[in-house]
């Protein structure tokens, strides 16, 4: 109840017994709680390594053990492993796939434009790519643009950082 002197919530009746039985199937993994074992670690890896997507190791994984209730790990724990695992990470192919993509891009649509710094060993330094529909908005409404570099920064520690503008109707445009 709200103390209204006081304007803070406090108990005001305490039930200690419940009021439904107590299921494991309704449990909640909590993140501390959380762990990979072996087994796991290297059915994500195989898969991961054949291009399985993480959901369906998760999937398959819980299947195993009659259910995902009974894992004592999230979908989302296979993701970090992956992405924390030096093995699966290699620079030259995010760069090789990713100038894949902006070719690929450029050939869609030629007002794509995209550049990119590499060090001398191929190791991708930044990027910057604009679509043609970002370029329209900008020649449209270039009266405000704001540059955010506070957002997080991925598994590379490169940050990821967009330009945004203001519309007509006050709304953000990338």
């Amino acid at each position: 109840m709200l103390d209204k002197e006081k304007m803070i919530w406090m108990e005001s009746r305490l039930e200690l017994r419940h009021s439904h039985p107590c299921s494991s199937k309704q449990s909640i993994h909590y993140h501390q709680n959380s762990e990979l074992n072996v087994h796991a670690k290297c059915v994500i890896e195989d898969n991961d390594e054949v291009g399985i997507q993480p959901n369906k190791t998760y999937l398959a994984l819980a299947n195993e053990v009659g259910g995902s209730s009974n894992l004592n790990f999230s979908e989302k724990d296979i993701i970090n492993y992956i992405t924390s695992n030096p093995r699966f990470t290699d620079n030259n192919a995010n760069f090789g796939e990713m100038s894949k993509y902006f070719l690929c891009m450029k050939d869609i649509n030629p007002n794509f434009f995209y550049a990119m710094d590499v060090d001398d060993s191929l190791k991708l330094r930044s990027a910057l790519w604009v679509d043609a529909r970002c370029k329209v908005s900008y020649e449209y409404f270039c009266d405000v643009v704001s540059f955010d570099t506070t957002y997080k920064k991925n598994k590379h520690k490169l940050p990821f950082v967009f330009f945004v503008g203001v519309n007509h109707h006050g709304k953000s445009t990338l």
